[in-house]
């Protein structure tokens, strides 16, 4: 049977990456909130939930600083409607919230001090506010009917490549940040995104050499 090929989707390519980022925070938030109130079982999960968190920080920053130089730029030409200054306000609303959860992230690591942790969940409940109806206003107006309206599949894989290449160059420490997005996807999420990332990446890199290094979050990942 030959393998179907996925016409490009900026929209789709939105939407996956906003699973991540939103089961990012919700695995955070509930796993912190637990931590509160038994404590870390031991410092090697209290290790993996601060490089998870770490993580989730990368990659949301990275995302935002991608649609605000690649995705918004090219996207206004075809649809000035949308509510682009707002949902980079949106972006500059999070990325403040960031800073401050960056910040706990290394006493957290270091001795688990409640009080970190505990600021730490306020802080992505505040942020869990903002990116909720922030996701669904960008899905609501990329969506891919909207999209495929004004775009050619030619335009879109453009754009979608430009993105993915932004994204791959901002998210570092990439042993931490990659295996972090791979590993919030399941099934054909998974599948599409491991096809965005360089061939040794996914076969070589994380299994291997990067795997010491991005281990101890295991626990809060998907199979």
């Amino acid at each position: 049977m030959a393998t179907q090929i996925t016409p490009p989707s900026i929209s789709q390519d939105l939407m996956r990456i906003h699973k991540v980022i939103t089961r990012g925070i919700a695995v955070t938030v509930e796993k912190g909130t637990e931590y509160l109130q038994a404590g870390f079982p031991d410092p090697m999960v209290r290790k993996g939930y601060s490089d998870y968190t770490q993580s989730l920080t990368i990659i949301l920053e990275a995302h935002h600083l991608g649609e605000d130089e690649v995705a918004f730029p090219a996207l206004r030409e075809k649809l000035p409607s949308a509510p682009y200054e707002r949902l980079s306000k949106n972006h500059h609303e999070i990325e403040a919230q960031l800073r401050s959860v960056r910040k706990t992230i290394p006493a957290l690591a270091e001795t688990g001090e409640e009080a970190s942790l505990r600021r730490l969940v306020d802080i992505l409940r505040r942020v869990t506010a903002i990116w909720r109806p922030h996701i669904q206003a960008e899905e609501r107006h990329f969506s891919d009917e909207a999209l495929a309206a004004v775009m050619s599949p030619e335009e879109q894989a453009r754009v979608t490549g430009m993105m993915a290449k932004h994204g791959q160059e901002h998210s570092t420490p990439a042993s931490l940040a990659l295996p972090f997005v791979l590993f919030n996807l399941s099934g054909e999420d998974r599948n599409t995104m491991a096809a965005k990332f360089p061939t040794t990446v996914v076969e070589e890199l994380i299994p291997n050499a990067w795997k010491e290094q991005w281990a101890p979050m295991k626990p809060f990942l998907l199979e």
